[in-house]
């Protein structure tokens, strides 16, 4: 452990048997315990809302919650002003992707979540109502917008390069059947009140995790029985629980080829606990027609040296193509 860990490790009340790294971690073996110390780039404010909503989870869902240092602050700094957060560990199984009942766990998991993460303004104190509207709510149509400009910018830059790659001919040659999707989903999505999608969030105090994806979920027994671990929730964001959804259903559904049946179980796991309301279900059959992984792919080639594509990202474009039907299929059946 280097000189910069243990200055950060120090601020807390807590003897370290050993340490060792994680994913981007250092988990440390205490006497209070497993710990996990991670850097932290949100904002210091967001962690007093955090440690609240982590609060509300029990024995059966839980999550790594912050430690509080030394002087009673959830989060500490290094000689560097870099920001650290320590967190209570939760061990357990990770999800599997290629597990159908882990992912129905998951998605059961989820609903349970959001709904512990809701606290209408009617059961509200002034100083929660306060906390909540100083953190602004995510329009889903802002985020499309800016996806389908670059995509036009993008394809104004192939058009005009003289010497193509094998790559780039192949982007060119899809480009204007996903841009015209990107344009019409991004239309209909702005046609949707932004201002009555941030008044019902606001309203019913709706707070999602912002990056649910397999890894973050994990399957463990204690003293008390099974739980499920969600973890990572500092990408916390103030929006719905369709926001979530769309980020585990999307990716799942990449790696299983678009399948209706893991779709079906997918979606019934999820409203057995909570149904979308109709705003959430507009938003969520908007962001799932958005062709955001034709995005990602541009957005990566264009932010990367162009003289060098690896094979992956052109695998990333073919598959794509080859799922297209599937996924039609699909959002036509369901959504």
């Amino acid at each position: 452990m280097n000189d910069k860990a243990v200055n950060v490790l120090e601020q807390y009340d807590m003897a370290i048997n050993r340490t060792f790294k994680g994913r981007g971690t250092i988990i440390c073996d205490t006497d209070k315990g497993m710990r996990v110390l991670k850097e932290y780039k949100g904002r210091t404010e967001k962690l007093d809302l955090l440690y609240q909503l982590q609060s509300r989870l029990g024995d059966n869902l839980r999550t790594d919650i912050l430690v509080r240092n030394k002087e009673g602050a959830l989060y500490v700094r290094d000689i560097d002003n870099t920001v650290y957060i320590l967190e209570e560990q939760v061990e357990g199984k990770e999800c599997s992707y290629k597990n159908e009942d882990d992912i129905v766990k998951a998605c059961n998991a989820m609903a349970r979540l959001h709904l512990k993460f809701m606290t209408p303004v009617s059961h509200m104190g002034a100083d929660e109502i306060a906390q909540i509207y100083a953190m602004p709510v995510f329009f889903y149509a802002d985020e499309m917008e800016r996806h389908t400009t670059e995509c036009k910018r993008v394809k104004n830059y192939l058009r005009k390069l003289h010497t193509k790659t094998d790559f780039e001919r192949a982007l060119l040659k899809e480009y204007d059947y996903f841009l015209d999707k990107a344009v019409d989903v991004t239309r209909r999505a702005k046609e949707e009140s932004q201002a009555e999608y941030e008044a019902y969030v606001n309203s019913n105090g709706l707070y999602c995790h912002g990056d649910y994806q397999y890894h973050n979920v994990l399957f463990g027994k204690g003293s008390s029985g099974s739980y499920v671990g969600i973890i990572n929730l500092e990408h916390f964001a103030h929006d719905v629980g369709a926001r979530d959804f769309y980020l585990l259903f999307r990716k799942i559904s990449e790696k299983c080829d678009w399948s209706t049946d893991m779709a079906k179980s997918m979606l019934d796991a999820y409203q057995n606990r909570r149904v979308f309301p109709p705003i959430e279900w507009r938003s969520l059959c908007l962001r799932l027609e958005y062709p955001e992984k034709f995005w990602k792919i541009i957005n990566y080639y264009y932010n990367s040296r162009k003289s060098w594509m690896p094979n992956r990202n052109y695998d990333k474009l073919e598959g794509l193509i080859r799922q297209e039907k599937n996924r039609e299929k699909l959002l036509n059946c369901i959504f």
